[in-house]
């Protein structure tokens, strides 16, 4: 692929970056390629789908209007638009309108400047007015809860935030990196929907340390997210030795002596195995940045 520039007196041609061979990894850092190929042979088993509906997940999706497949719920984890205007945000909105699904859920991201204006205490908000926002059907969450019930009669609590650690000033819905502010999301959570991930989990070490130290504390059972859009994906987790072990090699990028502790979270994990995983992450960020070839597609989840 070749993305071309073109200003008003030339053009050039922008390669995207070619990413290093393994040898390459291994070389730059033995102990942390290692351990990363260790934890992708654990065992894997999903968690049992509870709640019998189908969510589909889509984040990052900036000016873009991916079509998307049917299910139960429609979540967006964030960044609904580029420039954060309300001009940019009803467009989006106007495309999520038309989506069949029967429950749709969104929280803003960094980008959405407009909806952080009104929440900082703009003159406007002070006097108790409201963004001039047509959610219609869709629920939009600001660091608060809902609650769903479900086709088979359970009920699933959902939490969504806006917030991310900071990272560039003029970004919107940020705190700073040694805020804790998930102390006091209580624990009947069944389903998280944040902008930022959770530290050392398809971050780019880029998430937020005290979002994994509160799924630690009390796991759900899914985890839905974006802001980092080169790691798109999903993985489970199992929160055991394993899993601790990975986390401290990637937060210090390497370490012989971490290295033998994931080597001893493996060796557990195959002797003394969970029979399922206990959440579920999904990254779900639909723009692939400056390098954009349309691979992307939007991520189903049976819950």
């Amino acid at each position: 692929m070749k993305l071309t520039v073109i200003d008003n007196d030339s053009a050039f041609a922008i390669l995207p970056p070619t990413p290093p061979s393994l040898w390459q990894q291994f070389c730059a850092r033995p102990c942390l390629f290692l351990a990363n190929k260790l934890y992708s042979w654990r065992p894997k088993a999903p968690p049992d789908a509870e709640f019998g509906i189908t969510i589909v997940c889509i984040s990052n999706t900036y000016k873009e209007r991916p079509e998307l497949p049917e299910g139960d719920v429609l979540i967006h984890a964030g960044d609904l638009t580029t420039t954060g205007s309300l001009a940019e945000l009803e467009i989006t909105l106007k495309w999520l309108h038309t989506q069949p699904h029967p429950i749709k859920i969104v929280i803003a991201g960094k980008n959405d400047s407009y909806l952080d204006y009104f929440k900082r205490g703009s003159p406007a908000w002070a006097a108790g007015l409201e963004p001039d926002v047509n959610w219609g059907d869709i629920i939009y969450l600001h660091h608060d809860y809902v609650a769903l019930q479900c086709p088979n009669g359970r009920e699933v609590t959902i939490f969504g935030s806006p917030f991310s650690p900071r990272t560039t000033p003029s970004a919107g819905f940020q705190y700073p990196r040694g805020a804790d502010i998930w102390a006091e999301v209580t624990d009947d959570v069944d389903i998280f929907v944040t902008h930022t991930p959770p530290w050392t989990h398809l971050d780019s070490l880029r998430g937020c340390p005290h979002l994994l130290n509160r799924m630690w504390r009390c796991p759900p059972r899914l985890v839905i997210f974006g802001g980092s859009i080169e790691n798109w994906g999903a993985k489970y987790l199992h929160y055991d030795a394993l899993q601790n072990a990975m986390e401290v090699m990637e937060h210090d990028g390497g370490g012989f002596f971490n290295l033998l502790r994931v080597i001893k979270g493996f060796l557990l994990a195959f002797l003394h195995p969970r029979r399922k995983a206990v959440t579920l992450l999904v990254n779900a960020c639909y723009s692939e940045g400056m390098w954009s070839v349309g691979q992307r597609k939007p991520v189903i989840v049976t819950c």
